[in-house]
């Protein structure tokens, strides 16, 4: 619908459609980078080792030519021999196989990283229709190859030429040389022209990195209207959302009335709010609220007070004060203070009682004109019990 409307994608993809990309097998990869990785990493290790690995390998070699007779009447065993010289080759050359395995691993992780898709690897149908192969052709795809590998032969041949040009008088010198020393020299000359080339490779194949990532992105680049939709489709309908947020407000719940045997008092209106207030000094000068409610709720927290033990008193006022203005791990507003201060102080004295005392009378707080509300939460402008 979109597309239809000519929007334009202008918005960079979703991680939910980089997974879709990438369970289609679609990553950003460059096609030179680690073959190029892998062939300098191959001279270099001819560099160091090279001298060894050809020891290793003649040595090899000259064994396998050689032969006595009893090795050649014993038929039987030339496999075995030929297995002996087989593993003998591959020991030469450990260090370059082990070194080609290891930088090819790692080259793919930095060139787009892993991912089997069988989606990728199932047949299509849609390839073999003339009309999407003349596309792949002739496409802004296609031509930007092109013009990427008319790139790389122009500049392989031009460092093919230079390094010959330098290497001309060597070249024509080794040429007078014995047969052994010619082979060293070339072999030489030959890892110097292989090992540029390679690097030209590489320098292209660093470019073209980053430039796949960023042709990556902007193909999966999503309209307004796309990324809209995902939203819609990551967030479910509405009755889905609402029965999350309500599940979410049950876990809450949950844990606030857990908290009610930490308070220090309950306050309540008997007929439908609760309220329950920590003091402690030594953490905060004021009462926190640790849990409000109305209703359900509130019978709920005078049950969980009564099993821990908490005290309650009844002060309808102070209790819709409270549940009005303040928000659970809040300080009760600075207008309340007296009035919570005679309830703390009236809890306290119940806490100290003895046997041989009076039981103090329960006080009625004196609650500020601007914080008597209703049981619907609407200011009252005269008092009312």
């Amino acid at each position: 619908m979109a597309e239809e409307q000519g929007e334009e994608k202008t918005e960079e993809p979703t991680s939910k459609r980089l997974d879709e990309a990438r369970q289609r097998g679609e990553l950003p990869r460059s096609p030179d980078f680690g073959g190029a990785i892998e062939v300098l990493v191959i001279c270099a290790l001819l560099f160091l080792l090279g001298g060894g690995i050809v020891e290793s390998l003649s040595a090899m070699l000259i064994s396998s030519l050689t032969f006595s007779s009893p090795a050649v009447d014993a038929e039987r065993d030339l496999p075995l021999l030929l297995g002996q010289r087989v593993l003998e080759g591959f020991w030469a050359v450990k260090w370059l196989m082990l070194s080609t395995f290891v930088v090819a691993l790692l080259a793919a992780t930095v060139n787009g990283g892993f991912s089997f898709s069988s989606k990728a690897a199932a047949p299509k149908f849609s390839k073999l229709n003339p009309l999407s192969g003349l596309k792949r052709v002739f496409g802004s795809q296609a031509l930007m190859g092109l013009g990427r590998n008319l790139f790389k032969f122009v500049l392989i041949g031009a460092v093919l030429v230079g390094v010959l040009w330098a290497k001309r008088f060597e070249m024509l010198a080794i040429s007078r040389d014995a047969l052994e020393p010619m082979i060293m020299a070339g072999s030489s000359i030959a890892l110097g022209v292989f090992t540029a080339v390679s690097a030209a490779i590489a320098a292209v194949a660093v470019i073209d990195v980053p430039y796949q990532r960023w042709t990556y992105l902007r193909r999966l680049r999503m309209t307004k209207q796309e990324v809209r939709d995902e939203m819609k489709d990551i967030e479910g309908r509405p009755e889905i959302k609402r029965q999350i947020r309500r599940r979410q407000r049950e876990l809450s719940r949950g844990k606030m009335l857990d908290r009610v045997k930490e308070a220090d008092v309950v306050i309540i209106n008997p007929a439908e709010f609760a309220v329950a207030l920590q003091y402690d000094e030594a953490i905060n000068a004021v009462p926190i609220l640790l849990a409000k409610g109305r209703g359900v709720i509130a019978a709920s927290i005078k049950e969980r007070a009564a099993k821990a033990g908490v005290p309650t008193v009844s002060a309808p006022p102070l209790a819709r004060a409270v549940y009005f203005t303040t928000e659970i791990d809040e300080q009760v507003p600075e207008g309340l203070y007296r009035a919570v201060a005679a309830v703390l102080a009236y809890v306290f004295q119940l806490s100290a009682l003895t046997p041989d005392l009076v039981a103090p009378t329960a006080p009625t707080p004196d609650v500020p004109q601007e914080f008597l509300f209703d049981e619907d939460g609407q200011p009252l402008t005269q008092r009312s019990p």
